[in-house]
């Protein structure tokens, strides 16, 4: 056991304005499926309840099931798709033209995802006081700032550029959010989603998934392109990629970014199936790899979808430092995308993981979150060895 102060941290990607709108929601996540399943029937019949947090291995919400509940809004916990109840079809006012007829419809849920973000936004509602309770709920976990990666619209990224959080919240917006934000100076860099998410069953995996899947790829490689190139202007172009179809499409794009003369940042976000031949290219086209240790326990939570193969593929970081080069704060960046925020549960799965080629050093992760940007401040952690577990010392 070791006991040890750390300073603040910088988390890499998250979605702080969406997170922090959503403070209020009831979150399922924490909840067994029986629990969660009597709270959305007890949900109030006069108006739409907005939810977060559902995990499709835990609680299916199939239509007949939906056919019965309350007007419930259900965002799943990893952020890409929703459940929508009958019931809540008569409240959903201004949403996006569509959302109805396509909530079952996984590829409509994924092209739309960062017009349903600024939907969930608007209708849950960012106000400077929740901001500062989400800043200060992530500061508990050892987090000092926190990069949004999908700014839901102009109004929280006006609310968070005037704010006295403004240096902690770097502020990325998804393409189809850049328009509406007219001049934004200190905008961070514009970000693509090229397929969906593990926990909807839409990441372009090739192969080595267990059951129903539906891999999304939300452009074909020539309208990303064109979409990079409209956005070449900004200093970082920014790609959500998790499974290894997504990667090799971000792969393409960046090596033509690069044959245009694009000389700005270009990160890959998540890139948990990567592959050795596709970390190379990476390398070689100057590409910065944005990550997840805590997704390393989806190798655990998502066993029921992922064959061995994959469990074990998850997440090679001793591939990419160890082989391919990788450096941990420099071409190689950590973040949680909030699922969850802080520390324990990264440092846990990284320190104690479920497969050997998921570890990193300590020294690692701090290099690869470094020190928090505009505070100043420390946590104290207790490293387990004995029980894998590292926790908070308050």
């Amino acid at each position: 056991m070791k006991t040890l102060d750390i300073p603040l941290l910088h988390d890499n990607h998250s979605h702080t304005s969406l997170y922090a709108s959503l403070i209020g929601c009831t979150d399922l996540s924490g909840m067994d499926s029986d629990s969660a399943r009597r709270f959305l029937e007890g949900c109030p019949r006069d108006h739409l309840t907005v939810v977060r947090g559902l995990r499709s291995n835990s609680l299916e919400l199939t239509p007949s099931c939906l056919a019965t509940l309350p007007p419930v809004l259900v965002i799943n916990f990893s952020l890409h798709g929703f459940a929508l109840s009958d019931s809540a079809l008569g409240f959903l006012g201004s949403a996006i033209p569509g959302m109805g007829e396509r909530r079952f419809d996984r590829v409509w849920s994924e092209a739309n995802l960062p017009r349903l973000f600024s939907f969930y936004g608007a209708l849950a509602g960012l106000t400077i006081e929740k901001l500062g309770i989400f800043m200060d709920s992530v500061k508990e976990f050892g987090i000092g700032s926190v990069e949004d990666m999908t700014v839901t619209c102009r109004e929280a990224f006006d609310l968070i550029s005037s704010s006295p959080y403004a240096e902690r919240v770097p502020a990325w917006a998804a393409s189809d959010t850049v328009p509406s934000l007219g001049p934004a100076p200190s905008l961070r860099g514009v970000k693509f989603f090229l397929d969906g998410s593990l926990g909807a069953r839409t990441a372009a995996l090739s192969e080595g998934f267990i059951g129903p899947w539906n891999p999304v790829m939300t452009y074909t490689d020539g309208e990303l392109l064109e979409r990079a190139r409209d956005a070449a202007s900004f200093k970082a172009l920014s790609f959500h990629a998790i499974g290894d179809l997504a990667v090799w499409q971000a792969i393409r794009v960046a090596e033509s970014m690069r044959g245009d003369s694009f000389n700005g940042e270009i990160r890959f976000e998540h890139v948990q199936f990567i592959t050795p031949d596709q970390a190379r290219r990476c390398r070689d086209a100057g590409v910065k790899l944005s990550m997840q240790p805590n997704f390393s326990s989806d190798s655990v939570d998502y066993a029921d979808r992922l064959a061995e193969r994959l469990c074990t593929a998850n997440d090679p970081f001793r591939m990419l430092i160890d082989e391919a080069g990788y450096v941990p704060g420099e071409t190689l960046v950590f973040g949680s995308d909030g699922m969850p925020h802080g520390v324990p549960a990264a440092f846990t799965a990284s320190l104690f993981p479920a497969y050997p080629g998921q570890r990193l050093s300590l020294d690692e992760l701090l290099a690869g979150y470094g020190t928090a940007r505009g505070v100043i401040g420390k946590t104290r952690i207790r490293i387990d060895g004995e029980r894998r577990s590292v926790e908070i010392l308050r």
